[in-house]
């Protein structure tokens, strides 16, 4: 019996010592030098050193009033968090977290691997200059893996040429989902707000739920391809989206595909555009030619695919609604019975189609709209079947 209770006195003590372990709270604040994070412990405090923070593979951490504010010094080449493999992230209260050099993201995960991110806490995740709030590195070569957000509030800012979610310059990332939560992701020049950098590159993006405000910096796409650059499939099957553009990328497609006479051919691609419910608003009625869902100036996008929602779709100068932009192409253009309101409209009447191609179109495919097929001049126009 003795033998028994003190076996069962050992585990006990095992796993009340694996339970604290699992708990345990890191101050940033008393830190003297870089620290690994392992799975279970929660970070707090302000970082009062430049010291490099990284995340076990597969650990699952929390932040809880965590502050990692990194001042651009070049000797500090890393991301305010750089995760070594598989991360999850629980955010509680309210985190900041900046990369110490103007080449490093707020938050970093490799290649091949996926960031996941959850609870009902807050983070505002930037770079000191170039690079996303949250992706690649803005390093050539330096790639980031897949994001997934699932709950939380969010802020995303990129530097010049970044994403704020995403890649950064000529840098590609994996695939990026949005399941939940509050976003808002605000790219830098020549970035997406949600996508590729310029020249980058990005896998599928998927919004399924939560609220999603996106911004594209200059010549980027809201959601979707920085200039000149390329990405996967949007699909957007829930939630609350709302996306705008400056200049030449499209809210939700294709960034600007042209640049310098030097770079004649150039182009932006994004894959599908795949819309089957939410509600999504998207406002391109800027002085310079950018499609609201389609492609950027001068630039291409796969087909586009309506088939629930309610979908709000102001084109900018030259560009339709729904379409291609300036020069602009786009494949087949399909808006089904299935939609509980598709709301569009041109610019002017230099734009030939509110559902279609903008001024100058390259191509577009078949325009199908409920039982009609055509592209549609009328602007605004209403499709409520």
């Amino acid at each position: 019996m003795k033998k028994i209770l003190l076996l069962l006195g050992a585990v006990l003590c095992l796993l009340s010592c694996e339970k604290i372990a699992e708990t345990r709270v890191v101050d940033l604040a008393r830190l003297t030098g870089d620290y690994e994070v392992r799975d279970g412990e929660t970070l707090t405090g302000i970082l009062d050193g430049p010291y490099k923070i990284t995340i076990a593979d597969g650990a699952t951490v929390t932040l809880n009033n965590a502050v990692i504010y990194g001042l651009n010094d070049r000797n500090c080449k890393w991301a305010g968090i750089t995760a070594l493999g598989d991360a999850t992230l629980v955010l509680e209260a309210s985190n900041i977290v900046k990369g110490f050099y103007d080449d490093y993201p707020g938050i970093y995960v490799p290649e091949g691997k996926t960031l996941t991110i959850r609870g009902s806490g807050k983070l505002d995740a930037s770079s000191s200059g170039y690079a996303p709030g949250i992706g690649s590195e803005n390093v050539f070569g330096s790639n980031a893996g897949n994001i997934v957000i699932e709950e939380g509030t969010i802020r995303a800012d990129g530097g010049k040429g970044s994403a704020a979610i995403g890649s950064g310059w000529d840098c590609s990332c994996g695939d990026i989902t949005i399941r939940g939560g509050s976003v808002i992701a605000i790219g830098g020049e020549d970035g997406a707000g949600i996508g590729s950098g310029y020249e980058a590159d990005c896998g599928n993006i998927t919004i399924s739920g939560g609220t999603v405000h996106a911004e594209g910096g200059e010549d980027g796409a809201g959601i979707g391809c920085g200039h000149m650059a390329t990405c996967g499939t949007i699909t957007i099957s829930g939630g609350e989206v709302t996306s705008r553009t400056e200049f030449d990328g499209a809210g939700i497609g294709s960034g600007c595909g042209d640049d310098t006479d030097e770079d004649e051919g150039a182009t932006s691609t994004c894959g599908d555009i795949i819309i089957s419910g939410g509600t999504v608003v998207v406002n391109t009625h800027s002085i310079l030619a950018a499609a609201a869902i389609g492609s950027g100036q001068e630039a291409c996008c796969g087909n586009i695919l309506i088939s629930g929602g309610t979908v709000v779709a102001d084109g900018g100068f030259k560009s339709a609604g729904i379409g291609t932009s300036e020069k602009g192409s786009v494949g087949n253009i399909t808006i089904t019975k299935g939609v509980t309101q598709v709301s569009v409209t041109k610019w002017d009447e230099e734009t030939p189609h509110s559902i279609g191609g903008g001024k100058d179109y390259v191509s577009i495919g078949t325009v199908t709209v409920g039982d009609k097929v055509g592209p549609v001049s009328e602007s605004p126009f209403v499709y409520k079947p």
